[in-house]
């Protein structure tokens, strides 16, 4: 009986240990330490009007304080506008690029790095648009509805690149079309247009 009753008794010890360890390690874990931080929302690209204003927001989470340091081109702004308010959700950091110029174009992305672990976020290009450029140096030739969707037809100069942006609120712009430099003339059509009660085009050199 004593013999067993030794036995019982390490069995008891060591099952203590290892519930002991697990309660640790599950409370490091919930804590946070042993992970690092994730972006909830990506940062996404949009085109600035020249000397307009440009906001990039990302969404991270971090059960620990973390740092989120914007870059452009892979290079760490140096006096950047941002604002970060965290929440429930996450931290939501916004980047504010105002007046907008030529030398803002590129691609923006965020550093996040907590006391375990760093992430990058993806790219969010920002493309700069010059209206009136586009007006002197653009020339709409006759455009129209086709069977295929509308076709677009321009010109432009030789030594630029031309970008053709598409929209069906005047609010929200994508690109659907980019013109190298080297040609003149740009024939596109848009085949989404068929299915669209409304559908504005824009385009912009580079």
């Amino acid at each position: 009986m004593n013999g067993k009753g030794i036995v019982n008794t390490h069995w008891l010890k060591k099952t203590a240990i290892y519930l002991a360890l697990l309660g640790f390690f599950s409370v490091q874990c919930f804590a946070g330490l042993g992970l690092p931080p994730v972006i909830a929302v990506q940062p996404l690209g949009l085109s600035v009007q020249k000397g307009g204003t440009a906001v990039i927001t990302l969404t991270a989470v971090s059960l620990t304080s973390m740092t989120i340091t914007w870059q452009k081109d892979g290079h760490a702004l140096s006096n950047p506008h941002v604002v970060n308010v965290g929440g429930i959700a996450g931290t939501v950091s916004t980047l504010t690029i105002q007046n907008c110029g030529n030398g803002d174009r590129g691609a923006y992305s965020a550093v996040i790095q907590n006391g375990v672990g760093t992430v990058t976020s993806s790219n969010a290009n920002l493309i700069i648009l010059d209206i009136l450029n586009a007006l002197t140096n653009i020339t709409i030739l006759p455009s129209g509805m086709t069977h295929n969707g509308f076709q677009l037809n321009l010109l432009k100069p030789a030594t630029s690149n031309c970008v053709i942006e598409a929209s069906s609120d005047l609010r929200n712009w994508a690109p659907v079309a980019t013109n190298s430099s080297g040609s003149t003339n740009i024939s596109f059509t848009d085949s989404a247009s068929t299915s669209l009660n409304a559908r504005y085009y824009r385009a912009h050199l580079q």
